[in-house]
């Protein structure tokens, strides 16, 4: 049909640009929901590293280190830190590297924080070990 006054020319004219806008923006969400990658730990639990012989290192300071001891985790295999930056590049290492490690325990408020200023590129796994620390 041929649009006869100017007003309803401007009125499809923004329809279409509205429509247009729409469909890319559902399109763009969708394929980043299709294609984005979910961090999946490649270690679900402190045996398996244990039975690995994996590097695991843990914050100065903190009680996990007593906890390690109570997983029988070999001493050897144990290495402290005393900033989360060396332990952002331990992880990025690895355990293959002689300064890294497969895996960091620490307090949960702390993975937190760690996990917020290096969102994307680690996870948390479990289990969670419950003991006394931060309540009241």
């Amino acid at each position: 049909e041929k649009l006869v006054s100017n007003l309803s020319r401007v009125v499809v004219i923004v329809w279409v640009f509205v429509v247009l806008i729409l469909t890319s923006s559902y399109t763009a969400s969708l394929t980043s929901m299709l294609t984005a990658q979910q961090l999946q730990p490649s270690v679900t639990d402190p045996q398996t590293l244990i039975r690995n012989k994996n590097r695991i290192g843990f914050r100065n300071g903190t009680f996990v280190v007593h906890l390690l001891n109570r997983l029988n985790v070999d001493p050897a295999k144990i290495k402290q830190f005393e900033d989360m930056e060396t332990v952002a590049d331990a992880l990025t290492k690895g355990d293959k590297h002689p300064e890294g490690i497969a895996a960091f325990f620490d307090e949960i408020p702390y993975n937190k924080i760690f996990l917020q200023k290096h969102c994307g590129k680690y996870t948390m796994a479990g289990p969670v070990y419950k003991n006394a620390g931060f309540g009241f």
